[in-house]
């Protein structure tokens, strides 16, 4: 029989108990969709129950990482993730105007393309 009289590991326990207790009776599940359209993709994330501030946006180069965590009511040390998400970011998107809201449960990126997409660019030839 293992005997445990080290009340921090008994108190670590609890909290993670409480944290997954906590994410097993009231947290949905997070929904992804994204659409691609003529000026800008936009990236949905559903996640009805979730805190807009556990969302994490990380750009990375061309890399984008959304994610979000419950984090336990008694410590902010102990966290659990909920979602995490890599996208891999095609050249025609403008990296520096990317934007994020939220509202009503539903996280949105809009990833405008680059002004010179949609139209052709004429090369001037210079003579030698």
């Amino acid at each position: 029989m293992i005997r445990y009289d080290n009340k921090d590991f008994l108190h670590t326990i609890a909290l993670h108990l409480e944290l997954f207790n906590t994410i097993g009776g009231g947290v949905s599940e997070t929904y992804a969709k994204v659409e691609k359209g003529h000026q800008e993709a936009v990236i949905e994330i559903w996640a009805a129950t979730t805190d807009p501030q556990s969302f994490k946006i990380a750009l990375r180069k061309n890399k984008l990482t959304m994610s979000s965590g419950i984090t336990s009511h008694y410590s902010s040390s102990v966290r659990a993730p909920l979602f995490s998400r890599t996208f891999i970011l095609p050249s025609v998107v403008n990296l520096v105007q990317i934007e994020a809201t939220y509202l009503e449960g539903k996280l949105q990126l809009k990833l405008p393309y680059h002004q010179s997409v949609d139209r052709p660019k004429e090369i001037n030839i210079k003579q030698l």
